[in-house]
């Protein structure tokens, strides 16, 4: 495959979600919710700006801005309580968002996509 030079680059990047597990039988286990989330490159100092703020307590009037910034989308494997695809849309991820466990697992996909940490691991 060729180098395609781009003004947006947009890449898919698998995202892991560890819940607290919903069955009695399992109190105190995870339970771990994959799918593919779309989020858009950045320039390398945007990018570096933004993990930092990230990193530190949110002073900010929207302390999601940033990833609000850099995701554009999911794949269908997030769904509803019926099972039925939830459509990517601003208010939805911005109420995801406010979920502390996918607000963690996105900001880790992202983070990890920054650096290529499953190539490095060997995936």
């Amino acid at each position: 495959m060729k180098f395609v030079l781009s003004r947006n680059h947009l890449y898919w990047w698998p995202v892991t979600i560890a819940v607290p597990h919903p069955d009695l039988d399992r109190a105190g286990q995870m339970l771990e919710m994959t799918f593919r989330m779309r989020f858009e490159a950045l320039p390398r100092d945007e990018a570096r700006i933004m993990q930092e703020r990230t990193a530190k307590p949110a002073g900010e009037e929207e302390p999601n801005a940033d990833l609000l910034r850099v995701i554009k989308g999911w794949d269908e494997d997030v769904v509803d309580e019926a099972g039925k695809p939830v459509p990517f849309s601003a208010e939805a991820l911005r109420s995801l968002l406010q979920v502390s466990w996918f607000r963690l697992g996105v900001y880790r996909a992202w983070a990890a996509s920054l650096v290529g940490e499953a190539s490095r691991r060997g995936n």
